[in-house]
């Protein structure tokens, strides 16, 4: 206690001995600060990742290609022009699979949180497919690197679509067969959705033109598209809903049972 006492009499005496103290007192508050950001940083980083996946599917679900237009562009006062027919919801991968020939995903939201089969899941740079089997907490997904898969995507230049497909070899390139010649295509063009199954909104991206395969005696191309999601990456994903599925499905199962 003396020698205490002693010391900070000594450096309130002298100006330089009080800033040098007062100096190096505040480098180790700083140091000890600093390493309890560093600690405690990384407890609040799945709060934080949480906070953010809820925000961007609001942001996800705002996009005007996620309402329906139920007016021409005319301004009403008191009235709207769109109805919402996309929501989203954030979930992620905690099993999956790239490298099979039938590829599937497991999420971590089920029955309980509104998931039902049919729906589309996506991440933040393109689709990955869609939900095929709920429990109460839990989802499977068969990812678009699977064999009988066919998504309706096309050009984003010009609007010309097809039916996407994988062949089961590279898990970073999928298909479009049977590309008229006469189509305006090239490599490094965009491929999006095309939204007619209903599960993906119009204009999510699926990938690029890599390849123009020729085919003998033929008139069409065989089209290598370069997938924009890494599916051996994934963590983040978004599980769509369509608010209009059921009114879609409806009427089109209406259309087969009077071909019939």
């Amino acid at each position: 206690m003396l020698q205490i006492i002693v010391l900070g009499f000594f450096f309130n005496s002298r100006n330089y001995h009080k800033a040098k103290l007062f100096n190096t007192s505040s480098s180790l508050i700083g140091w000890f600060v600093e390493k309890k950001y560093n600690i405690t940083k990384h407890f609040d980083l799945s709060d934080a990742n949480e906070r953010l996946m809820l925000e961007n599917a609001h942001l996800h679900s705002m996009m005007p290609e996620n309402f329906y237009q139920l007016q021409d562009r005319i301004i009403y006062v008191h009235d709207t022009l769109y109805k919402q027919q996309f929501e989203y919801t954030p979930a992620e991968v905690i099993n999956s699979t790239s490298t099979k020939r039938d590829n599937f995903f497991t999420i971590n939201k089920g029955r309980l949180t509104g998931v039902k089969p049919g729906m589309g899941v996506t991440s933040d740079r393109g689709i990955v497919g869609f939900v095929i089997d709920v429990s109460d907490h839990f989802s499977t997904v068969k990812t678009i690197l699977s064999e009988n898969i066919n998504v309706p995507v096309k050009l984003k230049k010009n609007n010309e679509h097809w039916l996407l497909k994988w062949d089961g070899y590279d898990h970073e390139i999928a298909q479009v067969n049977g590309v008229n010649r006469d189509i305006d295509i090239a490599k490094g063009d965009t491929i999006v959705t095309r939204g007619g199954s209903g599960m993906f909104p119009v204009g999510l991206p699926v990938g690029v033109v890599d390849e123009l395969i020729s085919q003998d005696g033929k008139q069409t191309w065989d089209v290598n598209i370069k997938l924009a999601v890494d599916f051996s990456a994934v963590f983040h994903v978004y599980l769509i809903k369509n608010l209009f599925q059921e009114e879609q499905t409806e009427l089109e199962l209406r259309l087969l049972e009077n071909n019939d």
